[in-house]
Parts: structure tokens; C-alpha cells; sequence
């Protein structure tokens, strides 16, 4: 596995795809790799997996408060999303800038979100599955989401808003 694009606290890794008469084999995720990497996810509590139905539709983005907050590591099973992590971290100096990458079933590449960011994505084509693991369990009392169209948040791949990336996709 390897980092190809880093910006923010985000990662966009790729893991490794062996090839042979028979397909593929790839290990998408290990905990060993990501600490190689000096990326922050020290055990998997959980794994989750979404469907959505229709393209278009914007999820999240979605966050937890201390001490449930959850650093994830999201991959597409089917389909494909625009995956974004917003810095959500008052304290820090990217607070309320975002960073996407797209994620889609043939690439087979993975996003690491830091546990002070906000995730969320849109769902770029029908029936699209994302399956994620995060290093905290969920806990609806500490759940909170941030509208996806707030002009606060900047997109630092295109230089504007999720909200404006949505307009140029749909």
C-alpha cells in the first residue's frame, strides 16, 4: 500500500492489486500498512457499508464529538463517490477546509479521514456501496453532521465549495 495523494490530514492510498491467470488478489487494508505510513488508525472497532440508491445524492458530511470521534479508512465496493474530509478541528490551521478524492470500484482505492474531520460524499453513480472501517464505535448521542453547502468550506482540490463541485457533476 502506498500514499499517492496527501492533502490535509487525508490520504488517498492505493493499495497493492496482485494479478494472475485468475483475477486479482489485493489485502485493502491493514493496520500495519497505515501505521507504515504514519497515518493514525491503531485498531478497527467497526465496519460499516452504505448503499446508495441514486446518483446524485450527497451523505453527510457526518462526524462524532469527543470521545467517540472516529478516524476512517472508506473504500467503494460497487460504483463510484467523490469522498470528502472536512478539517473540523478549531484549533487547527486548515479548520473548515475540505479535501476529496474520487473512489470508485475499478480504481479499488481507499481514503484515510483523520478523527477531527467531518466525511461525507456523493454518490456518483446508482446502486453505489462504500464500505468503511473506523477506529471508534458509533454512538448516536455523539453523532453530528455539517451541511454539505455550507460557503465556509473550501474545497482544495477545485478551490470552491462541495456544494459548487455538485453543481459542475450533476
Amino acid at each position: 500500500m502506498e500514499i499517492i495523494d496527501r492533502k490535509l490530514g487525508c490520504a488517498l492510498l492505493e493499495p497493492r492489486i496482485i494479478h494472475d491467470n485468475r483475477g486479482w488478489f489485493q489485502v485493502p487494508f491493514s493496520i500495519e500498512d497505515i501505521n507504515a505510513l504514519g497515518l493514525s488508525f491503531n485498531s478497527v472497532f467497526q465496519l460499516n457499508h452504505s448503499k446508495t440508491d441514486v446518483k446524485g445524492i450527497v451523505r453527510g458530511p457526518n462526524y462524532q464529538i469527543r470521545p467517540y470521534n472516529q478516524a476512517k479508512i472508506v473504500r467503494i465496493i460497487k460504483g463510484a463517490a467523490y469522498s470528502v474530509g472536512i478539517d473540523i478541528d478549531r484549533e487547527s490551521d486548515t479548520f473548515g477546509m475540505a479535501v476529496g478524492f474520487l473512489l470508485t470500484e475499478e480504481n479499488k482505492r481507499l481514503m484515510y479521514i483523520p478523527n477531527t474531520y467531518a466525511h461525507g460524499f456523493t454518490v456518483l453513480e446508482d446502486n453505489t456501496e462504500l464500505e468503511y472501517l473506523t477506529d471508534n464505535r458509533y454512538s448516536y448521542d455523539h453523532a453530528k453532521s455539517v451541511w454539505y453547502a455550507d460557503d465556509s468550506i473550501i474545497d482544495v482540490n477545485i478551490g470552491a465549495c462541495h456544494r459548487e463541485l455538485m453543481h459542475l457533476l450533476f
